[in-house]
């Protein structure tokens, strides 16, 4: 899990609160907590009140979304793959591109971008964590060339010497 995901889930909590109250959520002294609870509890816990803000019109239209899906497209030329990936909002830093067994899997965290006194007077822009996994239709070879530029993921793969060999001895259709 990136390492600030439970601070981006804690200030959703805090507007989700103040979505339902009108009022900041309390701060809690260190002192008072319980231990903490296994980190898989605590995402099941966040994703139900997630989606059951989700449910509820008037607060939903009030508290921003948390997570997104960007959007993908992929490309075939000869023998290399690239996928290109909508990330407005994002640096680098926060993306992992990972390849293994037959996908490649983008994922990362978009910040939110208010300061601990602002309050979202309406929120439609979503932050929080993506994920993506793409089946990569054929082997490839080498590590994956990484490029974020003004928004714009792209992952250059190229297909290895096995599968262009294959390639060159099929007849191409007409």
């Amino acid at each position: 899990m990136h390492p600030e995901l439970i601070e981006i889930m804690r200030d959703q909590v805090c507007t989700i609160y103040r979505a339902v109250t009108g009022a900041d959520m309390p701060t809690v002294e260190p002192a008072d907590l319980e231990p903490e609870p296994p980190l898989e509890e605590v995402t099941r816990s966040f994703a139900e009140l997630e989606a059951l803000t989700r449910t509820t019109p008037a607060l939903s239209e009030r508290v921003p979304p948390f997570s997104f899906t960007p959007r993908l497209d992929v490309f075939l030329d000869g023998e290399e793959l690239l996928i290109e990936a909508a990330l407005p909002g994002v640096d680098r830093k926060d993306v992992t591109v990972e390849c293994a067994d037959g996908t490649i899997v983008i994922s990362g965290i978009r910040r939110g971008h208010r300061g601990s006194n602002e309050r979202s007077y309406s929120g439609e822009i979503p932050h929080g964590p993506f994920y993506r996994a793409v089946r990569v239709p054929f082997p490839m070879t080498g590590a994956a060339a990484v490029d974020l530029e003004r928004g714009l993921l792209r992952v250059r793969m190229t297909a290895s010497p096995a599968n262009k060999n294959m390639q060159e001895a099929t007849p191409q259709s007409k």
